[in-house]
């Protein structure tokens, strides 16, 4: 007789009882026991059906639960708490099934990213492996920049799809923006969830909580004491890659030997190598920028599974601009500074300037510097004139920058408080312009005089021979950041705002300029 392939609308307890649907992929019994890959969403697991049919037919069993209050499981969902309990409750449940050989691997994207973590934060000894991609930890870690400016886009279209209900409302943000274009022009910015269109009560409380709010989610140094391997995959147009990077270097560092670990970072959005085709925006990054991820995790499960998880570190990295994988034992590889200088006539330059100068712009809130996807084309906002920009000439070789950029940014305002937005560009050599890094300060919250040191993102990236560098300096990224107001009022709860005036200082000392962190990498594997 055949035996069903997956265990529909199980019901587990959660921590405190309440009933939590499972889903359970189980491979022939005569294969049993096996170890089970766990995937907590709060996204619906019925779209996990082909997933777990690949994991069933590799041997492995795959268990896949709704979070508490989304879809069929019960009790109400509050985006961050009671996942370390309820994840618990699931792995205390696995270990007692007769299919289950002991050994747990966490698996999941995005906020079941997050739920991977706090499981294998709970149950330490059970969880052998972790598979992480593109971790949304926290709300305050996902919808705030690094500066603690709102990320205001992402927070609309989030929480206009996913939160405040029981199931997600796909396709909601697009219908409503293409009616309503020139919604999140809307001030204060607390109110906009009145004018969304949704019935959405969370969505202000996450704003007073602001980028410090924490969550229930492992502390650093919980992340560093974790003996479970790990696998961490991330993609460089992923607003998350940040977090990545920071658990590839934090997770299990604390141990001796270190658990194993691995890096992929390939040139993909939050869909990862999932999403179709190899373009993202303008730029196209060749068939080498798809790779079959789900036969990357089970072979790499397959050997840390099977050598007790211990001492191995590799990293996969894609090098936009080459278009091929580098592959080394960590990441960034050494890198050496490679400073180029801001000049006057708005060249950007590895020798400093001989004399001083100032560039100014206006910044006026009401028509903010307009803000694009990742890799669009970039050159049609030439002719907006609140930014200032500094372009070198064309480079006669090629270079490589892996790592973090930094911006010097000697500058100064009228305002009581502003935001600098700093970008660093390819020009390529038929004139478009292509974003590599960008980052934001908001003086309100720094309150220290300039210059101000701004790391921008990370990048693994090969400028070509022709092509220039540009430094561009703005004030606004609208509507992917909540503008400055150029006022002392509050940018969330705030209406007036004012005209600002903008001055970037260059010197032939200390002055702004963009620090690379060039790199020579050895031949790149294909």
């Amino acid at each position: 007789m055949s035996v069903p392939p997956v265990r529909a609308n199980e019901r587990v307890p959660g921590w405190d009882g309440t009933p939590l649907a499972v889903d359970i992929h189980l491979p022939p019994p005569h294969t049993w026991p096996v170890p089970a890959v766990v995937t907590r969403t709060p996204y619906g697991r019925s779209g996990h059906l082909a997933e777990g049919g690949g994991w069933r037919r590799r041997g492995f069993a795959y268990v896949v639960q709704d979070v508490r209050g989304r879809y069929d499981s019960d009790g109400t969902w509050v985006p961050y708490r009671n996942e370390r309990g309820d994840g618990a409750a699931l792995a205390d449940w696995l270990l007692k099934q007769p299919w289950s050989d002991g050994r747990l691997v966490t698996y999941g994207g995005s906020y079941a990213g997050h739920t991977a973590w706090a499981l294998a934060a709970e149950r330490p000894d059970a969880v052998r492996a972790v598979v992480s991609m593109g971790p949304s930890m926290a709300l305050g870690r996902t919808k705030f920049e690094r500066s603690g400016i709102l990320r205001l886009a992402e927070h609309a279209a989030w929480w206009l799809e996913r939160a405040d209900g029981r199931t997600s409302r796909e396709g909601l943000t697009a219908h409503v923006f293409k009616e309503c274009p020139d919604l999140l022009d809307h001030l204060p910015v607390m109110e906009l969830s009145d004018r969304l269109g949704a019935h959405l009560p969370g969505w202000a409380q996450v704003i007073r909580d602001g980028p410090d709010h924490r969550a229930e989610g492992p502390e650093l140094a919980e992340l560093e004491r974790l003996p479970a391997a790990a696998l961490h995959i991330g993609g460089w147009y992923d607003l998350l890659v940040d977090e990545v990077l920071e658990h590839f270097h934090r997770a299990g560092a604390a141990l001796d030997p270190r658990p194993s670990r691995a890096l992929v970072i390939g040139p993909w959005g939050h869909d990862l190598a999932y999403a179709p085709g190899t373009r993202i925006g303008d730029r196209e990054h060749g068939t080498a920028s798809r790779i079959d991820l789900g036969a990357l995790q089970v072979g790499w499960l397959s050997r840390v599974l099977d050598d007790g998880g211990r001492g191995s570190s590799e990293a996969e990295v894609f090098t936009v601009g080459t278009n091929r994988w580098w592959t080394g034992p960590s990441w960034p590889p050494p890198a050496s500074d490679a400073v180029w200088h801001a000049h006057p006539d708005g060249k950007l330059a590895p020798r400093p300037p001989l004399t001083g100068g100032e560039a100014r712009f206006g910044y006026d809130p009401a028509d903010p510097y307009p803000s694009r996807q990742p890799g669009v084309d970039r050159a049609p906002l030439a002719a907006r004139g609140d930014a200032v920009r500094f372009t070198s000439a064309p480079l006669h070789d090629p270079i490589t920058i892996a790592g973090r950029p930094v911006v010097v940014l000697d500058a100064t305002t009228s305002a009581p408080a502003t935001d600098w937005i700093v970008r660093w560009s390819e020009v390529t050599a038929d004139g478009r312009w292509f974003e590599l890094a960008h980052a934001s300060l908001d003086t309100g919250r720094t309150r220290t005089p300039g210059p101000h040191s701004i790391e921008l993102g990370p990048v693994a990236v090969t400028v070509p021979a022709g092509s220039r560098l540009q430094l561009e300096v703005t004030s606004s990224d609208f509507p992917r950041l909540a503008r400055s107001l150029g006022t002392a009022e509050d940018r969330c709860t705030g209406t007036a705002y004012a005209v600002a005036e903008q001055t970037v200082r260059t010197r032939p000392v200390d002055g702004t300029r963009l620090i690379l962190p060039r790199t020579t990498y050895e031949e790149p594997t294909e």
